[in-house]
Order: C-alpha cells, then sequence, then structure tokens
C-alpha cells in the first residue's frame, strides 16, 4: 500500500509539472511535401515527429501542419507509397515552414547516393518495425524478448533464460529469422533452442506477419523476422555507440560497443566492428532464487564494404556464443519427486544467488560469414548474389556426470550437435516500368548435421532449393502484388542399426503463392490485404525425436510417417490515423493449416536413468488458427500519448473437434506516455507507465496436460528515459522497471511453469553513448 501511495503521488507531481509546462509546447510546423524529380506535390504523405510520435498527413495538395510542438532537436520522418521514406534532422525553436522533398522509389540510376539500393518494398502483409528510440528501450533483451511488444508477437519460453517469438500462435521453424539477410540455420528444433543473435547488430527489427514464403521460401507460415544492420557507412569519418545496461533481478551486465567508418581518399571502402559482452547469474522470482539459471555471452561482428555507384561488394562475419545454465528444478529423478514438483508452489531445489553455471547447462556457437555483390544492370535494375556459411556448435550437459569415475573427471558433454550450412541467392530486380516493379531470385542451400554422444538428432544432410518471382503495380493510391515460388527439399537420414549404417531419404516439393493490395482510402486511411499459401516439410526433430530433450526437460518422440504442413493464411489490415490526435492500427488474420504437427502430452510421464520427464508425442492433424491485433494510440494533450494494445489468438484441432495446445492466452496492454519539454542540459525526456493483464488460457483440451494452464496475471512497468546533452556530446538514459508490483505468477507459455514462478521485480539502467571523430584519410 505504502508502494502505491509512492507511485500515486509521484504520478501526480508528474502531472502538475506537465501541465505547468505545456505553455511551452505551443510550436508549429507546417509546408509541403512534393517529389524531388517532378516536383508535383505528393498527397497523402505522412509527416512525423519520431521522438514524438506525433505527425499529419498532407491533404491533396501535398500541405501539412503539425501544432503543440515543444522546442528542441528531431528525427522528421517523411513518407509515402510511391517514395521512398526519408529522416530529416530538425532544431525548432519557433514557428517553422518546413518543405521537403522525397526521392521516388522507381528512379533509374541517378548517383552514388541512391543508385544502389532500391525503396524497401511495403509488405501487403501486417508489418512492424522497430528503430530508434524504442529498439534502444530492447537493449541488453534476447531478440525474443525485444519483439514480444509488437502487436501479435508472444514469448515462447524455457525457463527465464531462453525464449523465441511467437507470430500469431507459430513458432520454431514456422517463423522465418533472416540475420543480416541471411536465413538463420541451426538446431532450431525445439522451445530451448533460441536464435543465436546479437540485436545489437540491428538497427531496425522488423516483423511481417502472415504466410511470405514466396520471398523467403518455405517455411514460413507464421511470418518472417528481420534483423537489419545499418547500411554500411556513406559519409567519411569514424562514427559508432558505446551501450551499457545492468539489470538488478539478476545482477546482470552488458557491454556493447559498434564502430564504423568510411574512408575519405578511399571513399568505395568502408568497415564495421561491433561487440557484446553479457553475464547474469541466477535469475530471482519474488519469493526465490532459480537456481543454476546463470547465462554467459561473448559476441561480435565485423563487416568490409567496397560501393562504387554502379557496383559493390560487401564481406560480413558474425560469431554468437553463449552458456546457458538450465534450470535444476526442472530435471527430477523419480516420478514421486516429479509429481510433488507439479503440485508444489515452490521448487525442490532451491539456491541463493549465484553467477557459476553447473549442470545441466548448454554451450552453443554459432558463426555467419556472408559475402554479397551487386551491380546494376544499365537502367533496368540491378543484380546481386549472395553466399553465405554457417557454423552451429551446441554441446548439452546432463544434471548427473557419468558414474564412470574417470569420464565424470573428463566433464564432457552427453551431446554434442555440429551443423554446417552452405547458401546462395541470386536475385534480379527490375526498375519501375509503366508502373511495374519486381525481382527474380533463385536460392539454394546444402546442410549437413552429425552428433556425437547419446542419440536424439540423427545424422543428416538436407539440400534445400527455390525459384520464385514478384510483381508489383503501383498507380496513385493503389498497389497491387503477385508472386510464386516453387521449392524442392531433398532429406537424407544416416541411422547406425545393428552395426550397419542404413540412409533414409525423404523428398518433398511444394507450391507458395501470394496476392496482395494497398489502398489508401483517404489521407487517413490505409487498407492492405493479403491472401498467401506457404508450407513446411517435417523437421528432423518431428520426424527422428526418440529420448530426453536436454534444454525442455521433457523425453520427446517423433513419427516418421509425419507429411509437410501446408497452409492457407489470410490477413487484412486498416489503419486509420490523425497524427495529431490519434491512431488505429488492427489487422485480422485466419491461418487454415492442413497436417499441422504439433507435441501432444502423453500421460504419465516417463522414468529413465537420467530421471523422471514429461513426455510428448509429435502428431498430425488440419488446424485453424484466427485472431486479431489491435493498436490504438490516443493523443490526450499535446504531449501526453495514451495506447490500448490487444492481441487475440484462437487455435482449433479440426480432426479432433477440440482446442490446440500451448497458444497464447488474451493479451491487452494499456498505458500511457507523457513527453517533457527540453530543460537545461536534457532533451526527449519521457515517462512511461503500462499494465501487462494477460488471461487465463481455458482453451486447452480437457485434462490433457500434465499441469493446468495458470491464473492469468497482471504486470506494472513503468519507464524514464531523458538525452543529457554537454556540449555536441549526448548521452543516452534510461530507467525501467518490469514488474513493478514484485508480483508472483505463472506464464502458460513457459514449459517451465510446471516447476516455478515467473521473474519478479527487475530495474533496469540502459546507458548510450553516441560518438564521431573527425574525417580520416
Amino acid at each position: 500500500m505504502k508502494l502505491l501511495v509512492k507511485l500515486f503521488s509521484i504520478a501526480v507531481f508528474i502531472l502538475m509539472q506537465s501541465v505547468a509546462l505545456i505553455a511551452q509546447c505551443t510550436l508549429e510546423m507546417k509546408g509541403t511535401v512534393v517529389d524531388a524529380d517532378t516536383r508535383e506535390s505528393l498527397g497523402y504523405s505522412n509527416v512525423v515527429i519520431v521522438e514524438l510520435q506525433k505527425g499529419a498527413a498532407t491533404d491533396e495538395s501535398g500541405n501539412y501542419i503539425i501544432k503543440g510542438i515543444c522546442p528542441g532537436n528531431y528525427t522528421v520522418r517523411v513518407s509515402h507509397l510511391s517514395c521512398e521514406s526519408k529522416d530529416f534532422k530538425l532544431e525548432i525553436t519557433a514557428g517553422l515552414v518546413r518543405n521537403f522533398e522525397l526521392p521516388h522509389s522507381l528512379n533509374e540510376l541517378k548517383g552514388v547516393s541512391i543508385s544502389a539500393e532500391r525503396q524497401k518494398d511495403v509488405p501487403t502483409q501486417a508489418v512492424q518495425e522497430i528503430t530508434g528510440e524504442d529498439l534502444d528501450k530492447t537493449r541488453g533483451s534476447s531478440l525474443g524478448e525485444s519483439l514480444k511488444g509488437v502487436t501479435g508477437i508472444s514469448e515462447l519460453k524455457t525457463g527465464s533464460s531462453v525464449s523465441k517469438p511467437v507470430i500469431h500462435g507459430l513458432h520454431s521453424n514456422r517463423v522465418l529469422i533472416l540475420n543480416n539477410g541471411i536465413r538463420q540455420e541451426g538446431q532450431q528444433w525445439g522451445s530451448e533452442h533460441a536464435p543465436e543473435i546479437d540485436p545489437f547488430i540491428a538497427t531496425q527489427l522488423t516483423v511481417i506477419k502472415g504466410a511470405n514464403s514466396v520471398r523467403y521460401g518455405s517455411d514460413a507460415i507464421a511470418g518472417v523476422i528481420l534483423v537489419e544492420p545499418a547500411p554500411m557507412p556513406d559519409s567519411a569519418g569514424v562514427r559508432g555507440e558505446l551501450n551499457l545496461v545492468g539489470f538488478s533481478n539478476n545482477r546482470e551486465g552488458v557491454v556493447s560497443a559498434i564502430a564504423e567508418q568510411r574512408f575519405e581518399k578511399i571513399k568505395a571502402l568502408s568497415w564495421r566492428l561491433q561487440g557484446t559482452l553479457k553475464k547474469g547469474g541466477n535469475t530471482k522470482t519474488p519469493d526465490y532464487y532459480l537456481k543454476n539459471t546463470g547465462y554467459e555471452e561473448e559476441n561480435f561482428s565485423w563487416a568490409l564494404g567496397w560501393n562504387k555507384p554502379t557496383y559493390g561488394l560487401e564481406v560480413f562475419y558474425s560469431q554468437f556464443n553463449s552458456s546457458i545454465g538450465i534450470f535444476s528444478g526442472s530435471h527430477i529423478g523419480n516420478l514421486t519427486d516429479l509429481q510433488a514438483a507439479f503440485d508444489r508452489d515452490e521448487p525442490l531445489e532451491q539456491s541463493g544467488f549465484s553467477y557459476h553455471i553447473d549442470r545441466p547447462f548448454q554451450r552453443a556457437e554459432h558463426e555467419l560469414l556472408k559475402t554479397k555483390g551487386w551491380l546494376l544492370t544499365g537502367t533496368t535494375g540491378k543484380f546481386s548474389v549472395t553466399y553465405a556459411r554457417q557454423y552451429n556448435l551446441r554441446y548439452e550437459y546432463d544434471k548427473h556426470r557419468p558414474l564412470n569415475d574417470a569420464l565424470a573427471a573428463l566433464n564432457l558433454p552427453e551431446l554434442t550437435y555440429e551443423i554446417t550450412s552452405h547458401s546462395v541467392d541470386l536475385l534480379w530486380e527490375h526498375n519501375s516500368y509503366k508502373g511495374f516493379t519486381g525481382m527474380v531470385g533463385c536460392s539454394g542451400m546444402t546442410q549437413g548435421n552429425t552428433f556425437e554422444g547419446r542419440k536424439f538428432i540423427p545424422n543428416y544432410i538436407n539440400n534445400t532449393a527455390g525459384l520464385f518471382v514478384v510483381e508489383r503495380y503501383r498507380k496513385n493510391k493503389l498497389l497491387l502484388e503477385a508472386g510464386a515460388r516453387m521449392d524442392i527439399r531433398e532429406l537424407t537420414v544416416y541411422e547406425k542399426e545393428n552395426g550397419i549404417v542404413n540412409s533414409y531419404e525423404f523428398n518433398y516439393q511444394n507450391f507458395s503463392g501470394t496476392t496482395g493490395v494497398i489502398y489508401d482510402v483517404t489521407k487517413n486511411i490505409r487498407i492492405s490485404a493479403n491472401l498467401g499459401t506457404a508450407w513446411r516439410a517435417p523437421a528432423v526433430n518431428e520426424l527422428y525425436s526418440d529420448g530426453l530433450h536436454h534444454g525442455a526437460a521433457a523425453i520427446e518422440i517423433g513419427d516418421t510417417s509425419l507429411v509437410p504442413e501446408k497452409s492457407w493464411n489470410a490477413i487484412v489490415s486498416a489503419m486509420l490515423f490523425d497524427h495529431s490526435r490519434f491512431a488505429i492500427e488492427i489487422s485480422g488474420y485466419y491461418n487454415l493449416i492442413n497436417d499441422f504437427i504439433y507435441l501432444k502430452p502423453v500421460l504419465p510421464p516417463t522414468l529413465t536413468i537420467r530421471g523422471a520427464f514429461p513426455t510428448y508425442r509429435y502428431e498430425q492433424a488440419d488446424a485453424t488458427l484466427k485472431g486479431i491485433d489491435a493498436m490504438v494510440r490516443y493523443h490526450l494533450t499535446s504531449h501526453t500519448e495514451l495506447h490500448v494494445r490487444a492481441d487475440i489468438v484462437r487455435a482449433f484441432n479440426e480432426e479432433a473437434n477440440d482446442f490446440l495446445q500451448m497458444m497464447p492466452a488474451d493479451h491487452f496492454e494499456y498505458g500511457a506516455t507523457i513527453n517533457l519539454p527540453e530543460w537545461k542540459k536534457t532533451k526527449s525526456n519521457h515517462l512511461m507507465v503500462s499494465v501487462n493483464q494477460v488471461l487465463k488460457q481455458y482453451r486447452v483440451p480437457d485434462e490433457a496436460d500434465y499441469v493446468a494452464p495458470p491464473s492469468g496475471y497482471v504486470l506494472l512497468n513503468a519507464e524514464a528515459g531523458t538525452i543529457l546533452t554537454f556540449g555536441k556530446q549526448a548521452i543516452h538514459l534510461s530507467l525501467n522497471v518490469t514488474n513493478l508490483l514484485n508480483t508472483s505468477y505463472r506464464d502458460y507459455l513457459n514449459r517451465f511453469r510446471y516447476y516455478a514462478d515467473e521473474q519478479g521485480r527487475n530495474v533496469s539502467l540502459k546507458i548510450k553513448v553516441p560518438f564521431q571523430f573527425a574525417k580520416k584519410n
């Protein structure tokens, strides 16, 4: 109660100060937006002040006006359906008339600055980007945690340190992740194999929701996540930033830095270097620590670029290294204790705080080498070729060492996976011809996996190839899109049986298609729709799993008779916005998946020599998933914004006439943000309070799980941020608190909800220091 009184008092004080300062936020900016080449007015453009998240749409004559602006330095983002979006840096100290010019996205060869890049095509599926200050708020978090603020995205967790993004109820191999344009490949099966990607390499995270197999390849039934670094620097000088993050709950510390340069005398040459160190200890719930939940990361990447007006070459290399402790309370010795763990409010095993990582744990290494070359094909378009090699090494250590003392002393992993992938992509993008733009491409990959130790997944070779074409037509307020793709996949599995190695081949091929539309009904209303088909061949773990899945603390059983999934996906989105007052985004989707593959609990648990574990079997059934994502933002005043978010998924097993398991519960978020004027050496001052409400998941099969779904929960979160300026040096500061009231709860999408509560209160301090040095020869 005392805490609530303090929070209420602080909130009242902030509101009073805001009212006192509102008189300073009366400036306005107005002007016109025109095409940089034709000089024609661009009606229905968007002019947005990024830091304030407010703006206006131009009228039919290209005129706009934004009112209620506080003095300060801002980024103004100007966009139009047929043009390339552009950011402008402005200092606003008085009323301002500012006209903007946008380069047309369909220009032919013009010069160094735009000749190498086409406009990023606007997807006809629902899409959301995390950039700038929104991305800064996620720094220090994993990729899965960074994306959970996106509508339609939830988080599949295994304990407190492993998470994967879930799009519209689907995850793992149904969600493609592209790291710097390369499809992430590794041991991606299961909930505890999180993407081995350092989010610090990205300046933008993009989520495209809905079937996306035509452009990105088979498996993209749920959608695609793009982890996008900034383009190589195009101006001389050395620049970069240092990020420091600290978390209170598990006493985690994060250090990340990036530096880059384009040479002044050798203008075509540029470089970038980035690295991250992360270390955290045992996670604490409101009442106890989770034993052996520490983790460590050591990541780095580098890039070289040689870019001329008509051709270029870039090389990128990244390495991700992690050690992750597996919660000790999930590995239990006998059936009686396992049932007791299901029934208890607290884990059987507890401990105090420690950074030490003991058995059971995982150690993973992921390497990516990418080489991309591009060449302008006269004035008609651009050709590019990309080669990538990925290497993934994973060690899994069981809770108990071998009984043999000599073997135990070696402390070797019980299971080692090693997977190497080579891929090649060819792409030709053509410039505008009578309103049409498009691309045609092909891709291929060969992948080999080997293991040592106890068998869970066999050795295999996986070969894939695909050919696709996509065309888009733009005219005035209308954009139409259509595309088609053909993919083949050949999987060869090697099994040792009675001392003889036998091989088994699985051949799959299928067609994917997409058609979509975007229409600007008025300057304040945009509607988009997409109908797409996608397919996914069974992953090797779904075919051949046989035994203890170490990180998930579960027995999993595959089925070699599984057939490919086939998806029919429809998604319709609407955006209604008056940037000075409100913005509404809502998407509805329907996904019919024939032969949907899912993990079904097999009761009772299984007792093995390594302990007692829940057991699951891969099965198939026709399924439907449908739902709604919605976000509403409303400017209560010129500096106060309210927002409401809703994510609703309904998933049904059509053959069993029952619900599907492990689907997200209904999720709602309510928040308020106050943007304060500059004060002395500070700018971009803001305060935010949000409430996350997750309802209990009642829509599950009756008595088909080891533990019933947990109760719903409500979490209070808060954030404050500012930018300190010392001359030309800026320091970005952010203080965040999650689960501020230290609420005890369990989440249905956490595989370890059987054993323990979720993380308690967590306070984080984030510091970003950008830097720039004088130009160097």
